[in-house]
């Protein structure tokens, strides 16, 4: 019977399974690009902006992050947020439901602008909701061509 050495190199190991730079940390990074792109690509885009932001403003934020704990993974996120300080990304992602808008400050008012640019003031919003407009979910999918 044949004797078998086997030798454990920890270091090229971590290399090829963890590092940023090994084949697994590249692809994942290849991944992050494919489904950022993929994301931006779908953003919905308000022509005339909102909340006092530039229109495209959701899809110029979209990025991707790299981290590692026990393996690698990849981080799509989107900073964007609405004007009182809620998910952006998540809300165009997913929808809400009709919901009450009110000011931060108790007596204050809301403002905002229309399409037309002409500002409006109230002291509540009776939102109607949002509808879904998926970005994320769908560019996830580019993945399966790639």
């Amino acid at each position: 019977m044949a004797d078998v050495t086997l030798i454990w190199n920890e270091q090229e190991v971590f290399r090829v399974l963890h590092s940023y730079t090994g084949p697994v940390g590249k692809r994942m990074a290849r991944y992050g690009e494919i489904v950022k792109l993929g994301a931006q690509r779908r953003a919905p885009v308000s022509p005339a902006g909102s909340g006092g932001r530039p229109p495209g403003h959701l899809r110029s934020v979209i990025r991707w992050d790299r981290g590692r704990d026990v393996t690698q993974y990849v981080d799509i996120s989107s900073p964007a947020r609405t004007p009182q300080g809620e998910p952006l990304g998540l809300f165009m992602e997913v929808g809400t439901r009709p919901h009450v808008i009110r000011p931060k400050k108790p007596g204050g008012w809301l403002r905002w602008f229309d399409g037309d640019g002409k500002i409006h003031f109230a002291r509540v919003v009776h939102h109607p909701g949002t509808k879904a407009q998926p970005h994320l979910r769908p560019a996830l999918e580019d993945l399966r061509q790639a």
